[in-house]
């Protein structure tokens, strides 16, 4: 499935669909600016990239780091509630001073994976990303390690971790496109998206807490008393640094529409130097404007008639065959666009033999936008058409009396009877004279 810059890219649905790209529409937001530096915004139902600004510049992640720590996590750990895992002081002198968000785990603090992995997704726990990261790994350099393998493997370019937590080290980036298939990876798993798109989570008392605490989501996207509430809004982790700017990786789900977002580099402050919550804002737009724009529209049915070719040697009434497209073909469609501008280009002969069998390939279809295809299917016969015996037979005949190799028979028998003749009369005249010859001795 592949992207496609402030334009639709076409991946088609197949059970009946087939996949393809297009790179023909441009149809990007024209009521609204995106602060983000960088922004991905995907249908996940399709794969189709329907906005991109920056996608394959490199920034600072901060805490969308997480979103891999909790991966390996998962993938790592399978009885999350029963798992109990204690917090190892050293973790805790890295991320004095650097003004790091917490959870309030302690050094030598014992507390479920489930309760560290919800400390790390809604309270952006750091002390919570290197204590996981620890146990799975062995050491926290270790899972750094199984971090970029694992980044590699889910198709990764320009992304490199030097830490679980997402604290700024200036080797430590991604890009909107990859943090992208990072987090549709890590929806895809069980428990992720339960944990992420949680507001509040309560932590129960620990051998260093007396008392249990509660933990809330960064993302004030999820809560309902918030001015910046999205009830369509799923998923998510937030990431701010002073470097990474505000960054936001998210799904969003509404009336059977899925998308995937992901931006990095927003405005921490506005004009007035006010607080602004720019990945928040650039979200809600974002995602407004697809679910408003954008519906999954079937452009060509299947066994849709396109078109007739004329059949010879066919009985009669029976001169031509319907031809049908074999392959339903829908997309994501910009609601804006008339599909009327979509140009069906046949491949077809203007005549064919018959016997005609239903189903029998005919020709191509290609639906094509400004020059670029869309989709490609086989145009098929509607019904058979039978052969005439009788006009076949003329036909052969016809076609046999005025062949090369018939004309040329007709010239070498031609030649054979004039060979004869000539050699026949000559023959004739030499017995003529002979017998000449005999009648004169004769006459002596």
């Amino acid at each position: 499935m592949k992207k496609l810059a402030l334009t639709i890219v076409a991946v088609m649905l197949m059970s009946v669909f087939s996949t393809v790209s297009l790179s023909a529409i441009s149809f990007s937001p024209q009521t609204f600016t995106i602060n983000s530096e960088a922004a991905y915004l995907v249908n996940l139902d399709t794969g189709t990239v329907i906005y991109e600004k920056n996608a394959d510049k490199r920034l600072y992640p901060a805490s969308l780091t997480k979103v891999m720590t909790a991966i390996l996590v998962l993938e790592n750990i399978s009885d999350l509630e029963n798992t109990m895992i204690e917090a190892p002081s050293y973790i805790f002198d890295e991320l004095y001073g650097q003004n790091a968000s917490t959870a309030d785990f302690r050094p030598y603090e014992t507390a479920s994976a489930e309760e560290l992995l919800y400390g790390l997704m809604l309270q952006s726990a750091c002390e919570a990303g290197s204590i996981l990261g620890h146990h799975v790994g062995g050491s926290v350099e270790n899972f750094v390690l199984m971090m970029n393998d694992k980044a590699k493997e889910l198709g990764c370019e320009n992304t490199n971790f030097v830490n679980a937590h997402g604290l700024h080290d200036d080797n430590q980036y991604t890009t909107a496109s990859d943090m992208a298939k990072i987090m549709e990876y890590a929806v895809s798993l069980p428990k992720f998206t339960e944990i992420a798109s949680t507001y509040s989570y309560e932590v129960g008392p620990s051998n260093k807490h007396s008392e249990p605490r509660s933990l809330y989501n960064t993302n004030k996207m999820l809560l309902k008393s918030s001015d910046y509430y999205y009830e369509p809004l799923r998923a998510s982790k937030t990431g701010t640094t002073d470097e990474a700017g505000r960054c936001l990786a998210s799904t969003a789900s509404l009336d059977g529409y899925n998308y995937l977002l992901v931006t990095m580099h927003g405005d921490l402050y506005d004009a007035d130097g006010n607080v602004y919550q720019s990945g928040f804002e650039d979200a809600k737009l974002l995602y407004d404007w697809a679910f408003t724009n954008f519906r999954q529209t079937k452009l060509l049915a299947q066994n849709e008639e396109i078109d007739e070719v004329a059949v010879q040697y066919a009985e009669e009434g029976a001169d031509y065959v319907l031809v049908h497209s074999a392959e339903e073909f829908s997309m994501l469609w910009p609601t804006q666009i008339d599909p009327s501008t979509i140009i069906r280009d046949t491949e077809l002969p203007q005549m064919i033999d018959a016997p005609v069998k239903k189903g029998d390939v005919i020709g191509k279809l290609t639906l094509k936008v400004g020059g670029e295809e869309l989709f490609t299917t086989d145009l098929i016969a509607a019904n058979d058409v039978e052969r005439s015996a009788l006009k076949y037979n003329l036909a052969v005949a016809k076609e046999f009396f005025s062949s090369f190799w018939f004309k040329l028979a007709v010239g070498i028998v031609i030649v054979l009877i004039v060979a004869y003749i000539f050699i026949w009369a000559t023959v004739a005249r030499k017995k003529r004279r002979m017998m000449k010859r005999v009648n004169k001795k004769r006459k002596f």
